[in-house]
């Protein structure tokens, strides 16, 4: 069957539910479910690397580029990248010692923060993650209106599920680091 067959049974079948709202939404939820925002299967970040991916995710929330030893798992980081400023330290002496380890380094991974795009997708997921209810509809309208960011960080920091937040956001994290992890090969997965 070509697309514009298929596309024509599909809205046959919305235009017969038009009227039933339960209908509709079921279908909205599996398009979300299934369609749209495909879940991505969970990354088993095994045990030895639970410090490593903690310590690099708390540099990513900061807006930290990371610099990542290969050999020895040693982290750098950094504000920008290719700009050494003091990362973790605040004297001189110790930013030209990492300077200096660095240099040494043969194997670099470099994972940078999260690009924009990422970040909404990751407050998108959390509104969608709710419960039908007043929060996810404010949160939902905030994404679409202008200055997006601002708009989600004063509802859900005014708000009673901002654990919730933070703990989804920081799971996104790991998650993204444990990909980049694996895809460099620093441990394999098991399948």
């Amino acid at each position: 069957m070509n697309k514009d067959k298929l596309m024509n049974e599909i809205l046959a079948i919305l235009y017969q539910v038009k009227e039933s709202k339960e209908d509709l939404e079921k279908i909205l939820d599996f398009l979300f479910e299934n369609i749209i925002f495909k879940e991505e299967p969970e990354l088993n970040i095994p045990e030895e690397f639970k410090k490593a991916v903690n310590e690099i995710s708390d540099s990513l929330e900061c807006g930290f580029t990371c610099l990542i030893d290969k050999k020895t798992a040693a982290i750098v980081s950094v504000r920008r990248e290719n700009e050494f400023r003091d990362s973790y330290f605040s004297g001189e002496e110790e930013e030209e010692e990492e300077e200096e380890m660095i240099d040494n380094w043969e194997n670099i991974i470099t994972i940078d923060p999260l690009e924009s795009s990422e970040s909404f997708r990751i407050m998108e997921d959390f509104a969608l993650s709710l419960k039908e209810g007043p929060l996810k509809r404010s949160l939902s309208s905030a994404l679409q209106r202008n200055k997006p960011f601002a708009n989600f960080n004063a509802i859900i920091h005014n708000s009673l599920q901002k654990t919730e937040w933070f703990s989804f956001r920081r799971h996104a994290y790991e998650q993204h680091v444990a990909a980049i992890l694996i895809a460099e090969s620093v441990w394999q997965t098991k399948n």
